[in-house]
């Protein structure tokens, strides 16, 4: 497994904001096709040829998301959420294991959390040097 410093992860911010945009909207997409799929089955005029379509659609639209999302495994970090979108890069801290936490919107890795732990318990980051 790599073991990503501040600095390493910061310089993939770019990149996760290119997959993260893609990802918004081909998620964009997959929310409006559900809901017509959604207001077909409700008002009972599900016409069977186009329901499969949609469904069939839907899927496609959901293996492209997996896909974006596995070029962040591919940068070795983990993706951790589409919304909101976050990413934990395995990291050391004074010996012990982190993740180095970000969220879309943030222009720098600036928190971590203990790898049993999640987003909501990050702490800031020791000052950089």
């Amino acid at each position: 497994m790599k073991y990503f410093t501040a600095e390493e992860a910061d310089a993939l911010i770019p990149e996760l904001e290119k997959i993260f945009e893609a990802v918004a909207e081909l998620a964009a997409r997959a929310e409006m096709k559900s809901a017509s799929l959604h207001r077909r089955q409700e008002t009972k005029t599900e016409d069977p040829a186009a329901s499969a379509i949609e469904r069939s659609q839907l899927q496609f639209l959901a293996s492209g998301i997996n896909e974006w999302m596995q070029k962040i495994v591919a940068l070795g970090a983990l993706p951790k959420g589409i919304d909101p979108a976050l990413v934990d890069f395995p990291a050391r801290i004074e010996g012990r294991e982190v993740y180095l936490c970000w969220k879309l919107g943030e222009k720098r890795v600036t928190h971590y959390h203990p790898v049993d732990e999640g987003f909501s318990t990050r702490k800031p980051l020791p000052k950089r040097r």
